[in-house]
């Protein structure tokens, strides 16, 4: 469900890409015969404008292949396969240091991406790969919760509150989790008064007390959905609530005024969203190519508008282009997207092999678990049933040997 576009302002903005100073295709020797050329790309779900496709396979004669997932843990398959046939991949951060370290993704060369200098330093920074040999950010925001006001008595404040049996047993069945397991871990650590910033947080038995609280949940929750699920969901009214990235609940608000957002006074999860080249990819040239086509100020204020999430890039190199596009002021205004600074942010943390098995575990034992809480009556309806089929089946055996 991408947030549709002002047909004059796109048009706008496609006139200015293409007309754009085309320095990486120089410095690359990209050329017009590139045409037979192909770019493999996989990204998160609701996460570009799909017009930028079109205008970078018109400017450089490449055609783009773009595929989606929903959660983290979807794309690391493909990364631990040196690409699934992939040039460019969009991971979270919490799998970039993973990657460098296992070897699944190339050194870039910097020489070829020189819009890295248009990087906004604080996101440049952030220690998944501060220095962009590996990694290149592309988009930043928060997780929080989503609710629906027309559905809700009150939206909660914290995490605490929200990942309560008390507070969610009111909208049983309305109600869905992150796919991506390292922030519904990340959320229940939160809950549990647990910082998942700090790595000596990380034990197996924070965990466990993690996996038994969102076990406890399970049966009031819709499911464990990604962006293309959850999103339509708050649209329609199928979910009340919804753990959710800032972006997509805005993109909801804009189909449905009663879509609001909290950023949880506990602590509100900020991440950093990275584009890598696999270590196999196909065509190493053209994805470097890509990766700095997307740090392009006018590239970037288009995929602000259509996501609603800030992109790696300084937010002043956008303030230029928001003058007479009130779409585009919109976004840069908005505090869900660009947080103040009184808020409490907690990063959400670069995970080691150790952590991601915590994770990958928790997972699996969240999603085999069966409900705890089943209603009383229907066990002792379950329970009579099954003795009266019991004595029914040792009445007749009997009676078959007394005949013989």
């Amino acid at each position: 469900m991408k947030r549709a576009i002002l047909a004059g302002v796109a048009a706008g903005l496609v006139i200015v890409a293409v007309l754009a100073p085309l320095v990486a295709a120089v410095l690359m020797g990209a050329a017009a015969s590139a045409s037979d050329r192909t770019i493999k790309v996989l990204n998160y779900s609701e996460y570009i404008d799909y017009e930028v496709l079109r205008i970078f396979e018109e400017r450089y004669g490449i055609k783009v292949v773009y595929d989606e997932y929903e959660s983290a843990e979807e794309a690391w398959p493909y990364l631990k396969a040196g690409g699934g046939g992939y040039d460019v991949i969009i991971i979270a951060h919490s799998h970039v240091r993973l990657a460098i370290e296992q070897g699944l993704v190339r050194k870039l060369d910097k020489s070829m991406i020189p819009n890295l200098s248009n990087l906004d330093p604080r996101i440049a920074s952030h220690p998944a790969d501060p220095t962009q040999d590996y990694a290149v950010p592309y988009m930043w925001g928060t997780t929080g919760v989503a609710y629906v006001e027309g559905c809700v008595e009150e939206p909660p404040s914290t995490w605490k509150e929200f990942l309560s049996k008390s507070y969610l047993e009111k909208y049983s069945g309305k109600v869905s989790l992150l796919s991506e397991f390292s922030e519904v871990v990340e959320a229940g650590m939160i809950a549990l008064g647990l910082d998942p910033s700090d790595r000596s947080s990380w034990t197996e038995e924070n965990i466990d007390r993690v996996v038994e609280l969102i076990i406890e949940l399970k049966p009031y929750l819709a499911g464990f959905y990604g962006a293309s699920q959850y999103i339509p969901g708050l649209v329609n009214g199928e979910l009340c609530l919804a753990q959710a990235w800032n972006g997509d609940a805005l993109i909801a608000a804009d189909e449905n005024p009663e879509v609001g957002y909290v950023a949880p006074e506990d602590g509100t999860l900020f991440w950093v969203d990275y584009m890598v080249i696999p270590r196999d990819a196909h065509d190493v040239e053209a994805a470097h190519l890509f990766i700095n086509f997307l740090l392009e100020p006018e590239i970037a204020a288009m995929n602000v508008k259509a996501v609603w999430y800030a992109p790696s890039i300084k937010k002043e190199l956008l303030e230029p282009l928001a003058e007479g596009d009130e779409e585009l002021r919109e976004v840069l205004d908005n505090p869900l997207v660009y947080p103040p600074s009184n808020a409490k942010l907690i990063p959400s943390p670069v995970l080691d092999s150790e952590m991601q098995s915590l994770v990958e575990d928790a997972r699996s034992r969240i999603l085999a678990s069966q409900p705890s809480n089943l209603d009383s009556t229907l066990v002792i309806v379950v329970g009579v049933v099954v003795l009266v089929v019991a004595a029914a089946f040792l009445y007749r055996l009997s009676r078959g040997r007394a005949g013989g």
